[in-house]
């Protein structure tokens, strides 16, 4: 997918993170500083999130996918959040359970069509449980970053 915005300082290594809200709203604060999306990005992003939960239960390590309407993004790009330690998100299969994440890949496209390819992009990642295993377990920006290109960009 060309022209989506990704580099290391879109990589967030997050600590001290008690729940979905508080993940959710340190990537979107990030995306908003970087002037990746507008202002109204972060509400849309928790109140989406709370009727569409984006948890997925991979059966090794989960992520969560959140993602908002095209209106409240200024340039295409991702945004990934690797959790020091996991955080219960619902699951987007069953709403009602909470499930243990990992990592959060946060969408911002211009297209509604670019969210369904890459969300095949990010399915594709996480039936490689050994490579996204690789990815939260490393501490260097640059290397998610590069690993997370050769995948989904």
């Amino acid at each position: 997918m060309e022209g989506i915005k990704f580099d290391s300082r879109q990589v967030l290594m997050l600590t001290g993170m008690e729940n979905d809200e508080q993940v959710l709203s340190a990537v979107a604060d990030a995306m908003c500083e970087m002037g990746l999306v507008k202002d109204t990005y972060k509400q849309a992003i928790l109140d989406r999130e709370k009727e569409f939960p984006t948890g997925l239960n991979t059966g090794g390590c989960n992520i969560a996918i959140p993602h908002a309407d095209v209106t409240h993004v200024n340039e295409a790009s991702i945004c990934v959040g690797i959790l020091e330690e996991p955080v219960m998100f619902h699951a987007m299969d069953e709403p009602d359970d909470l499930i243990p994440v990992k990592m959060v890949i946060m969408l911002a496209l211009k297209e509604a069509h670019s969210h369904l390819d890459m969300l095949q992009k990010v399915v594709e990642l996480i039936q490689d449980q050994a490579l996204v295993k690789q990815i939260v377990e490393t501490k260097e920006k640059d290397t998610v970053c590069q690993l997370l290109k050769e995948k989904l960009l």
